[in-house]
């Protein structure tokens, strides 16, 4: 019983992931799942090609939520948030740091180019100015009218194989720009109130990862003082805890 009610914690319930897809006429396969959760399955696929020149040899594929939840039909909400993360993907399309969306995928997936690279949850070993560039993507992010709210995350944080910091995952970033009279204030102080919590862990990355090349100014940035995060740590941190703790239950048994 617990097993089966552990299938509604997923996005794709006990279904399996697609074994192969085809993107431009070339099929891939199934490499790796890198992460399955209530709201979406992010896959690796890699070609079957054995051509150097097929590109890209690697795709991601993220399924937004199939499964119902106790019986609740919940593609519609799979569907909403694979369209908001595409859109906000095509608002930061001219971002090179920023992974490409490709197409469509079903009804509630779609398929983005893969960043060679370790994301901070694998601990590489970071050059000096990592951080200060990953600021700088940051504020390209910013000036798009874009809050990407997830920079808590070490997993959506990549070190490219070519020194770059790349972000991944937009599924609960906004775009705030108030276009109507009495919604362009609300909007802009919201705004800034997002960007401190994007900036805010930056610097707590960095005193993590990097405690030597914290600079003075940089320290007391490191530490949450906003009152947003705070609050999102009081409400998020148990919820979070109870999904883990059952998800663990699901694999184990």
């Amino acid at each position: 019983m617990g097993r089966k009610f552990g299938y509604h914690l997923l996005a794709c319930g006990d279904n399996g992931l697609p074994a192969t897809i085809t993107y431009n006429q070339q099929e891939y396969k199934l490499e790796k799942v890198m992460k399955h959760d209530f709201f979406a399955a992010t896959c690796l696929y890699v070609s079957n090609g054995s051509s150097e020149a097929i590109r890209p040899s690697k795709l991601v594929l993220k399924l937004g939520r199939k499964h119902h939840f106790l019986f609740l039909p919940l593609s519609w909400l799979g569907k909403f948030l694979r369209n908001h993360e595409v859109s906000i993907s095509g608002r930061l399309s001219d971002i090179s740091q920023v992974p490409k969306v490709l197409c469509h995928y079903d009804k509630t997936g779609f398929l983005y180019e893969y960043i060679e690279g370790s994301s901070l949850d694998e601990k590489p070993e970071l050059p000096e100015d990592f951080f200060d560039n990953f600021k700088k993507l940051l504020q390209q992010i910013h000036e798009k009218d874009i809050v990407y709210l997830d920079t808590n995350k070490p997993g959506n944080i990549i070190y490219g194989k070519d020194g770059k910091p790349y972000l991944i995952d937009f599924q609960i970033s906004l775009h705030l720009k108030g276009r109507l009279p009495g919604v362009r204030g609300l909007a802009s102080f919201i705004k800034k109130e997002f960007i401190k919590a994007d900036i805010y862990h930056i610097y707590k990355h960095k005193r993590r990862f990097c405690p030597e090349l914290l600079r003075p100014e940089e320290r007391p940035l490191s530490y949450p003082t906003i009152p947003l995060i705070k609050m999102h740590r009081l409400i998020a941190n148990p919820f979070r805890k109870i999904r883990r703790a059952m998800l663990h239950h699901l694999r184990e048994s």
